[in-house]
């Protein structure tokens, strides 16, 4: 279909087709069709004198500025927006938990077999006790008192069931009755004798078996018994009230001269709290007897020298004697250290008990090595 286009004087015709074709036709038409949606056609197709206009004109500028705005805008490459950094990441936290995964299991089972599997040389290998282990453990003790449990005399032997304090083990020893015995008084008269007047008197009396170091490993064992060897033994058999541990302290102070050993009557001194007594460490100036006046501090002391003497005459089975020491069996010893305050009328030393370690009954067996040698 034709269009006319009507610019006053002249009217030039030209046809829809024609019109496309001038626009296609080549490679300028691209520009000139850009400044002509710029400026406008109808201020562009000018030629001499002559304007030329037309509707299609009016036409095209009022829709091509938009298209070619869309045109533009289109062809303007959007923002470049390929991510590629969100791929990378993940894969490396994927790798990293694997490993560690791996050398956790490791450990774990490694250490476990090892905890579970058995020493096969523990029982083969251990050594058998001794006696001395039993009875001194690690200390260095030259000697310890051995509480008696039970006693038995068999034949000729004296079977002690004795425990340790060091290591609270219980023990037999079985050692030959002359070296716990003495006249009709041995080591099982003894014990029974404590029971019997712990009962009556309702007191707590204990006897103890105080073995020494020394020789001590020659002992051999038969069965659950041990038989140390008898005459190389050192010993003592210790009757009283008080712990081990003041057994001990007492004899050691004995052994070492750094205390007395004062053996009390129930003979009266001539002061308060006094009684006379004897001594093997003391000597009366006058006539060389070992009798003594013995001061003690307070009634305490008096009352455990006094229930010690009365025990003593209770296991010799003379009640009321009141010098069993006499007997040389049994004596009766209070340890101490002793301030000396001059002779008594008769010469005997007057000695005041300075710092006491107690009174204990010992039992002197006719045989064997005393671990106290000035009873």
């Amino acid at each position: 279909m034709a269009q006319t286009q009507n610019t006053g004087q002249d009217t030039v015709q030209i046809t829809r087709r024609k019109f496309l074709e001038l626009v296609a036709g080549s490679g300028v038409v691209a520009a000139i069709t850009s400044t002509i949606m710029y400026f406008g056609l109808s201020g562009i197709f000018k030629e001499g004198s002559k304007q030329y206009t037309t509707n299609q004109t009016s036409h095209i500028s009022k829709y091509e500025p938009r298209q070619e705005t869309i045109t533009t805008t289109y062809t303007q490459p959007p923002a470049t927006k390929t991510v590629t950094e969100t791929e990378t990441v993940t894969k490396t936290v994927t790798k990293t938990e694997t490993v560690t995964e791996t050398t956790t299991k490791t450990v774990t089972e490694t250490r476990t077999e090892t905890l579970t599997k058995p020493s096969p040389t523990t029982t083969t290998t251990q050594r058998p006790i001794t006696l001395e282990e039993i009875v001194f453990g690690n200390s260095d003790l030259e000697f310890v008192p051995l509480k008696v449990l039970d006693v038995k005399v068999v034949g000729g032997n004296a079977e002690l069931y004795v425990e340790s304090p060091l290591t609270e083990k219980k023990t037999k020893i079985k050692i030959s009755k002359e070296y716990l015995s003495r006249g009709n008084i041995n080591i099982e008269k003894i014990v029974s004798a404590v029971r019997k007047y712990n009962s009556d008197k309702k007191s707590n009396y204990s006897v103890y078996f105080v073995l020494g170091r020394a020789n001590i490993n020659e002992a051999i064992k038969h069965g659950d018994t041990w038989k140390p060897n008898a005459p190389r033994i050192y010993h003592s058999i210790i009757i009283s009230k008080r712990d081990w541990k003041d057994v001990y302290n007492a004899l050691k102070s004995v052994r070492s001269n750094e205390a007395l050993v004062l053996m009390p009557t129930l003979y009266k001194g001539p002061y308060s709290d006094a009684f006379w007594g004897g001594s093997n460490q003391l000597k009366n100036k006058d006539d060389d007897s070992n009798s003594v006046i013995i001061i003690y501090q307070n009634k305490q002391q008096v009352d455990e020298a006094t229930d010690l003497v009365e025990l003593a005459s209770y296991i010799l089975g003379r009640p009321g004697d009141k010098n069993p020491s006499g007997s040389g069996i049994l004596i009766v010893a209070t340890i101490a250290t002793a301030n000396y305050k001059g002779t008594y009328d008769n010469g005997a030393p007057i000695v005041a008990v300075d710092k006491y370690k107690g009174t204990y009954i010992a039992f002197i067996p006719q045989k064997g090595n005393h671990l106290i040698s000035n009873w």
